[in-house]
């Protein structure tokens, strides 16, 4: 009898029918990717700023990835929704007049620090760290 491949492990025919089909494996977390992703962009959109520390443990969860390689797909999932977003709040008057400049260059030298650091960083560091500030900013929200 032929034996069905699942996660590149053969399984014999006894077991198969307890086993999830690496395709129905893979669509699912598309699914969950995709659904993260709109939720992500809502929250994003609407609080401006968020987006990105709800993509981490999406990817690091669902997508798998290191902590390393999560924070650094958030940024790019980040950067072209910070850029719409952006567009639409300028196009509605939003803007943040004379604080944008001063904010806007702490940022990107920020961004390269941050940057330059999380190649030195371990990913246990950043696991503990980035759930660390999570936790505090939920304490900070309710109290």
């Amino acid at each position: 009898m032929e034996k069905m491949k699942i996660d590149k492990i053969a399984l014999p025919e006894s077991k198969q029918k307890y086993a999830i089909p690496q395709k129905k494996k893979e669509r699912k977390r598309g699914v969950l990717l995709v659904i993260g992703g709109l939720l992500i962009g809502v929250v994003n959109g609407l609080f401006g700023a968020g987006g990105g520390m709800l993509a981490v443990p999406l990817l690091s969860m669902v997508a798998g990835l290191n902590m390393k390689h999560s924070h650094a797909t958030a940024i790019l999932v980040i950067l072209p929704l910070c850029a719409v977003s952006s567009v639409v709040y300028l196009t509605k008057g939003i803007d943040g007049g004379d604080a944008f400049l001063p904010t806007i260059l702490g940022v990107i030298l920020g961004g390269i620090i941050g940057a330059y650091a999380l190649k030195k960083c371990s990913n246990i560091f950043l696991q503990i760290f980035f759930y660390g500030v999570m936790f505090l900013a939920g304490l900070k929200m309710i109290f």
